[in-house]
């Protein structure tokens, strides 16, 4: 087996770098004697963002090169408009809230990767948006944009 260097192997060493940066600063960051710490949360992240790239690294180095992957235009736009979505979301979230606004970006992101079932996906929006908003907003105390008409 011939072992070549690819888009895959590149981002998935960045991918490693950054999990180690990551997990070198949260190292600093104090202890707390009961429960989780303000470090713990990062920290936890950054060992999947190292697991994640060491799996993209090793995929990337048994890929055959015929079987390399050839990004179309159709899936360029589709990661465009994923990005300016995200970017209209979070401005618009101020104004309309999280509850209100956040079963439209999932409908709409569902919609965007295949999913075609448009009950279901209305139905799984909203009961994912509600269980987030319990979850963070009762159980974490975290206050989540709300709307507001001025």
């Amino acid at each position: 087996m011939k072992f070549k260097i690819n888009w895959d192997v590149g981002i998935g060493i960045g991918v490693v770098v950054l999990g180690i940066f990551i997990l070198i600063l949260t190292l600093g960051m104090p202890k707390s004697p009961l429960g989780l710490g303000p470090g713990d949360y990062p920290r936890i992240i950054s060992y999947g963002l190292i697991i994640t790239g060491i799996i993209l690294i090793i995929q990337g180095l048994k890929e055959e090169p015929s079987k390399q992957k050839i990004y179309s235009w159709n899936s360029l736009k589709r990661v465009i408009f994923l990005v300016l979505l995200g970017l209209f979301y979070v401005y618009l979230v101020h104004y309309i809230g999280f509850l209100y606004l956040t079963p439209f970006l999932m409908l709409s992101v569902m919609y965007l990767f295949g999913y075609k079932k448009l009950l279901w996906g209305i139905i799984i929006s909203i009961l994912f948006t509600l269980l987030v908003n319990f979850i963070f907003y009762n159980i974490f105390k975290v206050p989540l944009p709300v709307f507001s008409l001025f």
